[in-house]
């Protein structure tokens, strides 16, 4: 149990080191905040899919909050959830696959990041 316990740290310190240091990664999901609006994080996502070849299979949102699934090649569901904080500020919320994945949530947060 210590084991499993010493990998995740490791893990999380080598995904906040690659970029995305303000992003937590807890439970499957991968947490952050931006420092835009929905609708322009919503189109950064869009974009940021787009640009790592992963279809957009749903997408719906408004001012207040958007949703936007996806999936991978080898058919791991994707979740982006997209709320509105106070002062045109975004949470964003992302979930690769039933249990998560933080490599590729971490891809897909960096791709949005870019985007914006």
């Amino acid at each position: 149990m210590m084991v499993a316990s010493g990998c995740t740290v490791a893990l999380l310190g080598a995904g906040a080191g690659a970029g995305v240091a303000g992003a937590t990664y807890v439970m499957g999901k991968l947490e952050d905040e931006v420092d835009a609006p929905v609708p322009k994080v919503q189109q950064a996502t869009v974009a940021a899919l787009k640009s790592l070849e992963l279809p957009v299979d749903k997408e719906r949102g408004d001012k207040l909050g958007a949703e936007l699934e996806s999936e991978t090649a080898d058919h791991k569901k994707i979740w982006v959830s997209i709320n509105s904080l106070p002062s045109s500020r975004s949470k964003i919320v992302i979930r690769v696959g039933l249990f998560g994945d933080e490599t590729h949530s971490r891809q897909i947060l960096e791709a949005i990041r870019t985007r914006l």
